[in-house]
């Protein structure tokens, strides 16, 4: 039984009639009790402007002390013992993890709107002295709307600016329910609400007109300057025309994550992706001693056809949402290990996802060499989507910890014939994606769904193969192959299990001379991470299929094979020529 996550979050402290704190806090649940840290934090009451600040303050309230919690809509409250801080009453909203940064200050907003307002009026004034000139016949109507538009446009800017700027990288609802799941592990009563009460309606107080001059007399010098400044700039380019006109600002387009493809998984868990570890020095694997081939070790049957080849890559279906694992960077430290991992989400389906959200759990052994793992620390991403059939997204995170589990967001399997997957036009824009992993997961798409294209794409790859790839590489290329195996099963128990298949000539030349190959593997081929170390081979044997296969004929063949090993988890048959068998 793992234990609750260690997460922590930051939050928003507004002022509310049930309140008496306002800035930014950072929380973290502990098995002691609920760390509080204050980023920027001051008094609040209704009717009086906030004291000053309190920063880098930290506040540890045992759980007996928190006297009240309730997730109320899209808030939180919590109550605590007064004597243990004057910041007593929360109201959180605005939730955010990770190395997220705060929300912006009202100071931070009213400078940018402050900066766009200006921009629209000099804008304005721009428009309407010098269209006349450029269009002498446009009327001041004319004017005066052509005006008002670029106004708008630079407001809506500034909107945008706001919302993409400013408030960039926030991810307030996973953080919150996050937040709220863990919260429930300490304090079991812990309260739920569809909404927020609603605040005791008041009369409303006369406004203090006298406070309003100064605000008016600044933002009217503010315009006043602006638009003198504007008037100048203009006079000086009417009267003094310059012969250089000025060039068009050239903007990088940012380049998309992980090219034309695209950052996480709430149904079932993908297997833990082991860390690295040290690869052992190369012996020979134990292998049963090959059958002797003939009719008395491996049997023909009757006629059969392969559609697809069988293959360990897609022994199990594959899912609508694939997680891969890019790489991974270890770092061990004097007292504890950190993890940095490049995850991506690629949608093998045809149907776009809106939204996506990725939990990540970061492990280390409950004891040194220990199989079992604890859950050290957590990562959340977020992609706001959509992310379109074919496409996929690349996050890059860092936590304490030497292994991950990743949870799965989206159920569901490609069909068995290919149902429901995305279109092979975008699957094949996968294969010039940016990072390796990722064209070896679109290549191993097009095999699955006998895509023409998958080939010659396998075949640039092993061009500039790397070490860690070839095992899977090498697997793609063998289910391209003319001679291929379907309709594979071993059955029974103990040290002699039973070897059917159905193997098929898919060339267009008679083909002879075919070795049939069966190995017994100690684990599965991971496909969420294609450059990992492979599986061993625990036992091995070899037959001889007798006779020749016509093109375009299949065969069943029957087996017997004696393990010599430890008890395989899985098997894998290969066919090829006797002498180009790997």
């Amino acid at each position: 039984m793992l234990s609750p996550l260690l997460m922590r979050v930051r939050a928003i402290a507004v002022g509310t009639e049930r309140s008496n704190a306002i800035g930014a806090v950072e929380l973290e649940c502990a098995p002691h009790g609920l760390l509080v840290v204050y980023l920027g934090v001051g008094t609040f009451s209704e009717g009086y402007a906030p004291g000053a600040l309190t920063q880098g303050t930290r506040v540890l309230v045992p759980w007996a002390d928190v006297l009240e919690a309730r997730v109320e809509g899209d808030q939180v409250f919590l109550s605590v013992t007064p004597t243990l801080t004057p910041h007593h009453r929360l109201c959180l909203t605005r939730f955010s993890s990770g190395d997220i940064p705060p929300l912006a200050t009202s100071r931070e907003r009213a400078i940018l709107w402050t900066a766009v307002v200006g921009a629209a009026l000099v804008t304005t004034l721009l428009l309407s002295l010098t269209l006349p000139r450029f269009a002498p016949r446009a009327g001041a109507g004319v004017t005066v709307g052509v005006g008002a538009i670029a106004a708008l446009i630079i407001l809506a800017l500034g909107f945008l600016s706001e919302r993409r700027v400013l408030f960039r990288g926030l991810d307030d609802r996973p953080s919150r329910d996050a937040f709220a799941t863990e919260l429930s592990h300490y304090l079991p009563t812990l309260v739920r609400l569809p909404h927020a009460p609603e605040p005791t309606l008041r009369k409303p107080a006369l406004p203090d007109i006298s406070g309003w001059m100064p605000r008016t007399t600044a933002a009217l010098a503010i315009a006043l300057t602006a638009g003198l400044l504007g008037l100048a700039l203009t006079g000086k380019s009417l009267l003094f025309p310059s012969e250089q006109r000025p060039r068009a600002m050239q903007v990088d387009e940012p380049e998309r994550p992980m090219g034309p493809m695209l950052e996480p998984q709430v149904p079932a868990t993908l297997p833990a992706a082991a860390a690295p570890t040290p690869k052992p020095d190369k012996a020979p694997a134990p292998a049963a001693t090959p059958a002797p081939s003939g009719d008395s070790s491996l049997s023909r049957g009757g006629r059969c056809t392969c559609a697809r080849a069988d293959s360990v890559l897609w022994r199990q279906p594959i899912p609508k949402l694939s997680i891969l694992v890019l790489d991974r960077h270890l770092t061990t430290g004097p007292s504890q290990k950190r993890l940095e991992i490049n995850v991506a989400a690629v949608n093998n389906s045809d149907a776009e996802v809106r939204e996506l959200t990725m939990r990540i759990a970061f492990t280390e052994p409950v004891t040194p060499g220990s199989t079992e793992l604890d859950a050290v620390s957590h990562r959340a991403v977020y992609f706001e989507g959509p992310l379109t059939p074919g496409q996929a997204i690349k996050w890059t995170v860092e936590a304490r910890g030497s292994d991950i589990r990743i949870e799965p967001p989206l159920p569901g399997d490609i069909g068995p014939g290919g149902d429901g997957a995305a279109p092979l036009n975008r699957l094949s824009e996968l294969l010039n994606a940016n990072h390796r992993p990722v064209r070896l997961h679109g290549a191993m798409m097009l095999a699955y769904l006998g895509d023409p294209r998958a080939r010659e794409a396998s075949l640039k790859l092993k061009e500039a193969l790397r070490e860690d790839e070839g095992p899977f590489l090498d697997r793609i290329i063998r289910a391209l192959s003319d001679l291929r195996a379907c309709e594979f099963s071993v059955s029974g128990s103990g040290a002699t299990r039973q070897v059917q298949a159905c193997v098929f000539n898919a060339g267009s030349a008679t083909r002879e001379k075919i070795g049939v190959r069966l190995r017994g593997l100690e684990g599965p081929v991971s496909i969420s991470e294609p450059t990992r170390e492979p599986p061993q081979v625990t036992s091995e044997a070899t037959w001889s299929l007798p006779g020749s296969l016509e093109a375009q004929e299949g065969t069943r063949i029957r087996a017997s094979l004696a393990l010599s090993g430890a008890e395989p988890a899985e098997f894998e048959l290969v066919v090829d020529r006797e002498d180009l068998l790997p």
